[in-house]
């Protein structure tokens, strides 16, 4: 399961594309990423519903502050070097993507779905 999510997670940010290596993921896998669509909140942004359709994983680093007695997730862009905030409105509270691991969906710079780890980081 972490290999099928590792291959998941090793696009690059780009527009969407459907890549070999996803096809050896589990089939619960691949259903489930086509079958992921924006939050509400998100949708009334973007002039799409799915995540996977438009936009791509991708791999990188998370933070989170809870210093505000909210979580604010935090993303590091491979392209700039910089940690970006994840807009609230993306983030699918209270579900977790397969494996647990934080993923993240963007379309260039710009993040679309998130959901943040199983127990946090």
């Amino acid at each position: 399961m972490r290999l099928a999510l590792a291959l998941l997670l090793l696009s690059s940010p780009a527009f969407a594309t459907w890549k070999p290596e996803y096809a050896s993921a589990p089939q619960d896998v691949q259903d489930r990423y086509r079958q992921a669509q924006l939050t509400e909140a998100a949708q009334k942004r973007f002039a799409f519903k799915s995540c996977c359709a438009h936009a791509d994983v991708v791999k990188t680093q998370f933070r989170v502050n809870k210093s505000n007695g909210q979580d604010e997730w935090y993303w590091l862009n491979p392209a700039s070097g910089q940690y970006q905030r994840i807009p609230p409105d993306i983030i699918h509270w209270g579900a977790s993507a397969p494996g647990g691991q934080p993923t993240l969906f963007v379309i260039g710079a710009d993040p679309v779905c998130f959901w943040p780890p199983d127990g946090g980081i």
